[in-house]
């Protein structure tokens, strides 16, 4: 495609689109090389972003790159209908990298977690004809679609779009007391959902007691126990899932992100039990897990699932905190750095999209979320080299920031 100025690019995007997202940052990225992003101008990005935990190979990655270009000589797509082999060795690889269960293949993580509350409700009128409402957490983000945003625990993401799908309850994020009690005095919850780690609210950690605890209280009453890992999942953390860290045992996940590393899906995994809900004709999706979708995922699931990929991945997200803690002598303004793997969050005292977009102009692609929480979040197959790249910008970024405040 032709060289275009990024004032033509804005203007054709404001002609044509919705402006839904606001103000996007200066960019337009035309191309990737492993962990590198370039824009029109082919002026090269180091990328913390993976444009948010999705891009999990990178770019141009050999398995992901040779699958795509396989599956596109052969069929993209021909309906559920119809048996899939792709769907069959994706769903396989999910089931031995979490526990044995089912799998259902959707287009987003939004349209995931809408599933995951139909399965929830359609399981617990099996049991109970008002067994329908279900837990959820302040701070928590779970789609923009109704039912998930309705059981999303931040206001302003609902602003605007009431009335909301009823029947959830909001408890205060880590309150096992609060989860308790509600459990002893309401008959009629059917599951609680929950991140382990809340991405869009800042990149916060659940207590390990808390959600342990939980989980047995939810096992024990026939509860089912819903974890989103749209955003922790598919080895994100330094584990294929974020579960994994905490000694629990769901009934149901929810995954897409970084499962298709680009390619738009999915997904639903639940233990037998919860999936037998669905029966036939109850749920359905035209595009969720065609043929291109589910290959990308199988590629991405068995690049992941090699031995000592995800060792990697702990080993360079405690690499980055360590010298970002070692940058805080100079940036005072940094009041957190948390995270597992390559999810991290660095809290300031401040708002934050200002440093984000000085380091873009400085060659670097990070986030903002929650107002102040810096997101990293690169590729899972950054090299140290790179790594080191994007460090060196950001201490640069912190030394600029220190000297004005």
């Amino acid at each position: 495609m032709k060289c275009r100025k990024l004032e033509a690019i804005q203007k054709d995007d404001k002609s044509h689109l919705f402006q839904n997202y606001g103000d996007r940052l200066p960019v337009c990225f035309v191309r990737g090389e492993k962990s590198y992003l370039f824009d029109q101008n082919n002026r090269r990005y180091v990328d913390f972003f993976a444009g948010i935990a999705v891009s999990s190979l990178g770019y141009g990655h050999s398995a992901l790159s040779r699958a795509l270009h396989n599956q596109v000589d052969r069929i993209l797509h021909s309906s559920n209908w119809f048996f899939n082999r792709e769907q069959n060795e994706a769903g396989r690889l999910i089931s031995s990298l979490t526990f044995p269960g089912r799998t259902l293949f959707t287009n987003s993580g939004a349209e995931a977690n809408e599933a995951a509350i139909k399965l929830a409700r359609r399981y617990g009128a099996s049991l109970s004809k008002d067994r329908c409402q279900i837990i959820a957490f302040s701070g928590s983000f779970h789609g923009r679609t109704f039912g998930a945003m309705s059981a999303t625990g931040q206001d302003k993401i609902k602003k605007g779009f009431e009335p909301l799908l009823p029947g959830f309850i909001f408890l205060p994020f880590n309150d096992f007391d609060a989860v308790k009690a509600e459990l002893e005095r309401n008959q009629n919850i059917c599951a609680a959902i929950t991140e382990l780690i809340q991405g869009e609210g800042g990149i916060r950690l659940v207590n390990r007691d808390f959600i342990q605890k939980t989980e047995k209280l939810c096992r024990d009453r026939g509860v089912l126990l819903i974890i989103d890992e749209v955003q922790t999942g598919v080895g994100r953390t330094g584990k294929f899932c974020a579960y994994r860290h905490f000694g629990i045992k769901p009934d149901i996940l929810t995954f897409a992100k970084g499962l298709g590393g680009g390619v738009p899906i999915g997904a639903i995994h639940a233990v037998d039990k919860a999936a037998a809900a669905f029966e036939k004709g109850s749920h359905g999706t035209t595009f969720g897990g065609n043929h291109l979708a589910c290959a990308a995922a199988a590629a991405v699931l068995k690049t992941i699932g090699k031995a000592g990929f995800m060792d990697q991945v702990t080993k360079k997200g405690d690499y980055i905190r360590k010298r970002i803690s070692a940058m805080r002598k100079k940036a005072p303004f940094i009041t957190d750095i948390r995270g597992l793997g390559l999810h991290i969050g660095l809290e300031l005292d401040r708002p934050g999209m200002s440093l984000v977009n000085r380091a873009l102009e400085m060659g670097l692609v990070i986030n903002c979320t929650a107002e102040k929480v810096l997101r990293i979040m690169p590729p899972l197959t950054i090299d140290m080299k790179t790594i080191n790249e994007g460090l060196a910008i950001l201490e640069k970024l912190f030394d600029e920031t220190g000297k004005e405040s």
